[in-house]
This record gives structure tokens, C-alpha cells and sequence, in this order.
């Protein structure tokens, strides 16, 4: 019989998990702020239509999906109709065509930026006491992920060899690297599955740039 391991983090989990859902304004104001938002999309030369959907409520309402255990658009959508009423907007529509349409349009390099930006002020808040002989610790961890079969999927991170064309999903590689002192992820490297320099040790060299002088990995 498996028995499940209760951490202390899988406890904060639980515990802020229905906040996050139910004071949105947690994400808003403090992990995904405006100016984070629009300071990257600059960076990355983004031009994003400003209509219903702008990308810092774009990026917004895709945390609540992703957040929401149901993981569908609809309930996303559900969740930022209340909250639109609540800031005085007219709400937008109920149908997610008009969501779908605008999470398509977002980079991934907007995402990933603002994902090891936010990891980083994370990591930097952390007290210095809960660093290891007055060292930051990171740990790395690699792993991968099966994704819908389409096209664009299988050209870029083509499926296993063993597997027959058609019978198969495309398969990514990714190398994570966390912050031990406050749980956050500081960098992700995403990679095909197999082939030349696509294991876990060369994803990860392409992360060492974002491991400060000092840290313990």
C-alpha cells in the first residue's frame, strides 16, 4: 500500500491554494504585477492587441486555469467574470473563443521570463538564515511531459522511436532548478526528448547562466 508523504509544503499548498483562487488580487497585485508584465513584453518586442483581453489579463486569467482544479477555459472564465464586476468592468462574455484566441497569441518567451523573474524575487525575499552556511542552495531536477499530438508538436519534440507514427505523443524533456530556501523555481529549461545535446546535464548547462556565483547546486 502507498502511502502519501505530507510535507510542510504540500500543506502551504493546500492552505493558499483556495486563497489564490479566491482573492485573485493575490496574483494581481503581487506574483504577476503590471509592471513586471509590461516590462517583459517589452523586452521580448511583443505588440499585443489592447481589447478585452490585453496580455497582463491574459497571463492573469491562465494562472486561474492552470490553478483551478478543473483546468478548463470555461472555469476560468467563470472565475474572471466576478472579478471584472468587482473592479466596476462590464464583464466580458461567457464563451472562452475570445480567451483561447488571445492565450494563443502569448510567447513563450514572455512566459518563461516572467516565470524565472517571479521564481527570483522569490528566492531573493527568502531570510538569509535559511541558506546553508550562508550559501543559496539550488536543486535540479529533470523530468518529461507528453503533449497533444499535433503537427507543430511532433516537428519540435518528436515522439519516441519505439512507437509507432501515429500511436505516439510528442514528448518533451525539461530540467528544473529551484531555490531550496523558498521552494521557487528559478529556471526551466524545456528540450525534445532525444536526440544530439538533448539530455538532462546539457539542459541544464543551458540554465547556468541564471546560478549565481556562491550557490550550492
Amino acid at each position: 500500500m502507498v502511502q502519501s508523504i505530507i510535507t510542510p509544503l504540500t500543506r502551504q499548498l493546500v492552505t493558499y491554494r483556495p486563497q489564490a483562487l479566491a482573492a485573485p488580487t493575490m496574483l494581481d497585485e503581487g506574483t504577476l504585477a503590471l509592471s513586471h508584465v509590461a516590462g517583459v513584453l517589452a523586452h521580448e518586442g511583443f505588440q499585443g492587441r489592447n481589447r478585452l483581453f490585453p496580455p497582463h489579463l491574459t497571463l492573469w486569467t491562465f494562472l486561474l486555469q492552470v490553478l483551478s482544479p478543473d483546468g478548463s477555459c470555461r472555469e476560468a472564465i467563470s472565475r474572471l467574470r466576478p472579478w471584472m464586476i468587482a473592479k466596476g468592468q462590464a464583464p466580458c462574455s461567457p464563451h472562452t473563443g475570445s480567451y483561447c484566441k488571445a492565450r494563443k497569441r502569448l510567447p513563450e518567451g514572455v512566459i518563461a521570463s516572467l516565470a524565472r523573474q517571479s521564481g527570483q524575487r522569490l528566492s531573493d525575499q527568502a531570510p538569509d538564515t535559511w541558506q546553508w552556511k550562508g550559501r543559496r542552495v539550488k536543486i535540479v531536477d529533470g523530468s518529461t511531459v507528453s503533449m497533444p499530438d499535433t503537427a507543430a508538436n511532433q516537428e519540435a519534440y518528436p515522439q519516441q522511436r519505439g512507437q509507432q507514427p501515429g500511436l505516439g505523443f510528442p514528448i518533451a524533456r525539461l530540467v528544473a532548478v529551484f531555490d531550496l530556501a523558498s521552494g521557487a523555481l528559478t529556471t526551466l529549461g524545456v528540450g525534445p526528448y532525444q536526440g544530439k545535446t538533448t539530455g538532462e546535464m546539457a539542459l541544464f548547462r543551458q540554465q547556468q547562466r541564471y546560478v549565481q556565483r556562491g550557490d550550492v547546486v
